[in-house]
């Protein structure tokens, strides 16, 4: 019963490795794309909007029409046929074809759009992902140093040497050690079960590697390059519609015009049958309305593009210049942080644990050595993730593509 209950345990754990995938920080955007729904919803407005530019030149279908009557020599037979075709307005075909470019470049700049959201979305993923196991490493660390010298004082204790308060102290300092782990495993399952549902497995995601460190940029670099991005690029497309629009219907204020062709049969003067044939048009007089108010509300729209058109300039400049500052304050902070509390930190760990070992130091005073350095630590990854975080936010506020432009 044993050796069938250790197999199957075997038999799980070797299925629950298969199951989990490992990804460097490319990988792990690029499968962030490749399985995304919406970008494949995207990927088929782009088709839809490419068969509307052939569309939009296509001619109306004729129209025939045929009468028949009982007064033609006793007998029931056509007295009447109609062959007509309406035909586009001048200027009207193209202005169509040009609305349905600009349609179908605007459904192109949602797409790319949408892949930098995916992919901003999958980079915050995996740097979180990445700093819980930077994290948990130093927790780890510092749980094997605390339970040493948890040894250490219970052979002292045992000696006599020391009373029973080291031993607490260092108990204490173990349980909340314990506690910050169970803390960061609880973070971890939320984490990881975002990266799963993002990148479509059901197996634990594991990140491997570096994920982009922030460079040094110039924040005009930035701005200027603003006029490339997808969503300034949008409200341009948006406005070139509009403006297209207006000329489309000055071109169809007046109507289309109608030519025909048609047979007629009738009686002549001697009591005969005789076939008649013609040409003719039709085309709608504008007595009553001219498109006006049509064209007034064009006009506006242009006015409403435009505005918009601005807006998004100045949010995305504003965005840019604000998590640029906001980057910059944070970086600052990091190296201060590093400079007067993480490196002195670390050299009064370093000492106290040299000085314990020639018993210069007690046990307590290097376990709040200890206690002061795993602090920084933390505080230290909390400050990295919070200044490439706004690094990540600078970037995709100035449409930096991750996979291309970096």
């Amino acid at each position: 019963m044993k050796t069938i209950i250790l197999s199957l345990m075997i038999i799980i754990n070797v299925n629950a490795s298969e199951n989990n995938s490992i990804y460097t920080w490319n990988n792990f955007i690029q499968k962030a794309l490749d399985v995304s729904f919406s970008i494949k919803q995207d990927d088929a407005q782009i088709l839809i909007e490419k068969e509307k530019i052939t569309q939009s030149t296509l001619l109306e279908n004729p129209t025939f029409a045929m009468a028949f009557d009982d007064g033609l020599e006793g007998g029931v037979d056509y007295t009447y046929l109609e062959v007509s075709q309406k035909l586009p307005t001048w200027g009207e075909n193209d202005s169509k074809k040009k609305i349905a470019k600009f349609e179908s470049e605007h459904a192109f700049k949602t797409k790319q759009k949408r892949v930098l959201q995916v992919q901003y979305k999958a980079a915050l993923l995996f740097q979180k992902l990445h700093t819980l196991k930077v994290q948990f490493s130093i927790l780890e660390e510092q749980l094997k140093k605390v339970k040493l010298l948890e040894k250490i004082s219970m052979k002292r204790e045992a000696s006599g040497d020391i009373s029973g308060l080291e031993p607490l102290r260092i108990n204490i300092m173990k349980q909340q050690v314990i506690t910050k782990i169970k803390s960061l495993e609880s973070r971890y399952l939320k984490v990881q079960l975002e990266a799963q549902s993002l990148l479509h497995v059901e197996g634990e995601v594991i990140v491997s590697g570096e994920y982009m460190k922030s460079q040094n940029v110039q924040v005009n670099e930035l701005i200027k390059s603003l006029e490339q991005s997808p969503e300034y690029l949008q409200s341009k497309n948006e406005l070139q519609v509009a403006k297209e629009k207006l000329v489309l219907t000055k071109a169809m204020r007046y109507a289309s015009p109608e030519l025909y062709m048609y047979s007629e049969r009738d009686f002549n003067r001697n009591n005969q049958v005789d076939d008649f044939y013609g040409v003719g048009f039709r085309i709608a007089v504008p007595l009553w309305n001219r498109q006006e108010s049509q064209i007034q509300m064009n006009n506006v729209q242009i006015q409403k593009s435009n505005l918009k058109y601005q807006e998004v300039l100045y949010k995305l400049q504003r965005d840019v210049k604000g998590y640029y500052e906001l980057y910059t304050n944070k970086l600052n902070q990091l190296e201060d942080y590093e400079k007067n509390l993480l490196k002195p930190a670390k050299k009064y760990y370093e000492v106290n644990t040299f000085s314990f070992e020639f018993g210069e130091v007690s046990l307590l005073e290097l376990l709040d050595a200890q206690t002061l350095y795993l602090q920084s630590q933390l505080e230290y990854q909390d400050f990295v993730a919070q200044s490439n975080f706004y690094w990540l936010q600078l970037c995709d506020a100035a449409s930096i593509n991750l996979l291309k432009d970096n």
